[in-house]
């Protein structure tokens, strides 16, 4: 019983979920020590103000002052149930995402246009900026695009990072970053030698298959060429037996085709006296055939006590289809069998 073929679901990406907390009402000091007050307003302006189509804000290794490499994105704001400002991920790089689900960021800041900064593409409202993530050496992946921000975009953004709840860490901040990067390092080397195996498996799949093909195609050639060969042994059999005069010509073609259907029979094993004989049906019929009586006799014969005998002479320069062609134009004539109509034929081709 063949056994059933299991296939693995392929592992989902991991992801940041949604509603993750940056901002909230109240009194806030920013990075450079400047306090500000925010009410629920304020907030609510924030998340109706933030447009991606205009300003598409991104998640962030540090403050970026120029080109540095996304992360993530921010699709959506909203403030939550508890009046928090939450953001709504999209396209996250997963490596990034497991860092951040591995809390090895301790802090995050949120940056922020004011109302009449330069670059605010709402302008007279608060317009999220960027979403920082603090605290780790960002993680080395090939491909980002880096953030489109001029040099004199970040004039006037105003940043507040807030602490998230996260495990207590034994490791000073370098000591983490050198022990994240030894991580990212053999994760890599190992996501590098696990594509090498599976190039190399697939390589080495594809050229078996290519030579079981032509394995395929010669096999098929040879037994092709075999049929023919073997056919044409079977045609100048009956050949033979036609001209011996045990096969009637018109029974030549019924004699190849049952030679052809018997030579894929099995082998067929008898006793004779002490001895077993094995061989196969299509030889046993051939055998049968060379040692038959002629049905026809092709020579000169003549009667006993010197009568006066018909003699039937051999259709010599008569082919076999002009033969079975005059034997049953006789045998209609005549009324008589083919047999008879093919002694009378023959001897009428010699008189």
């Amino acid at each position: 019983m063949p056994s059933k073929k299991t296939t693995t679901a392929p592992a989902q990406a991991v992801t940041l979920p949604d509603g993750i907390e940056i901002f909230r009402a109240g009194r806030h000091i920013d990075d450079q020590g400047v306090a500000h007050n925010f009410s629920d307003a304020d907030v609510d302006g924030m998340a109706a103000s933030y447009n991606p189509v205009l300003r598409e804000a991104p998640l962030t290794v540090g403050h970026p002052k120029d080109n540095l490499p996304a992360y993530g994105w921010v699709k959506a704001l909203a403030r939550n149930a508890d009046g928090v400002l939450a953001i709504t991920p999209h396209n996250v790089e997963p490596q990034f995402a497991e860092m951040v689900a591995a809390k090895r960021f301790p802090k995050r800041s949120a940056s922020f246009y004011p109302p009449l900064a330069p670059n605010n593409p709402t302008p007279g409202k608060w317009y999220l900026r960027h979403v920082a993530f603090l605290g780790a050496q960002p993680p080395a992946i090939a491909g980002l695009k880096d953030i489109q921000f001029s040099e004199d975009d970040a004039g006037g953004a105003v940043s507040f990072s807030e602490p998230v709840s996260a495990e207590p860490s034994t490791q000073e901040p370098d000591d983490m970053s050198t022990a994240l990067q030894a991580q990212l390092d053999e994760a890599n080397k190992q996501l590098a030698a696990e594509k090498t195996a599976r190039e190399k498996a697939e390589a080495d799949a594809a050229e078996a298959k290519k030579k079981e093909g032509a394995a395929r195609a010669e096999s098929a050639s040879f037994a092709e060429k075999a049929r023919a060969d073997r056919k044409a042994g079977f045609v100048s059999f009956a050949e033979a037996q036609v001209t011996a005069g045990r096969l009637l010509p018109k029974d030549k073609a019924m004699a190849v085709a049952t030679l052809e259907a018997l030579a894929d029979a099995q082998p067929v094993e008898f006793s004779e006296g002490d001895t077993t004989r094995k061989v196969s049906p299509a030889q046993w019929f051939q055998d049968l055939f060379s040692s038959a009586t002629p049905v026809v006799s092709f020579g000169e014969f003549a009667g006993g006590n010197g009568g006066n005998q018909a003699q039937v002479g051999a259709a010599k320069g008569k082919s076999d289809a002009e033969i079975d062609k005059a034997a049953k134009d006789y045998m209609h004539q005549h009324k008589v069998n083919y047999s008879e109509a093919l002694t009378a034929v023959t001897a009428s081709f010699t008189s």
